[in-house]
């Protein structure tokens, strides 16, 4: 996989989560407000930790990424 490849991966999934969270409210009845509550924190923070990741490696030259 490239860096390319990877960043690209993670935008998919950052992507992903944000519909994800889009629609949870329409999941309320069925949930209940603390499991959405749960959810939508678990996501806020995974896409903070995706943004990270992408964020170190574009830092990172080609030749250090060791995705190649």
């Amino acid at each position: 996989m490239t860096l390319e490849e990877g960043i690209e991966l993670i935008k998919n999934y950052k992507k992903g989560l944000q519909k994800f969270l889009e629609t949870l409210p329409e999941q309320a009845v069925q949930l209940g407000p603390e499991m959405i509550n749960t959810l939508t924190m678990n996501s806020k923070n995974e896409m903070a930790n995706l943004e990270a990741i992408e964020k170190a490696l574009k830092r990172l030259p080609k030749y250090e990424s060791g995705l190649n």
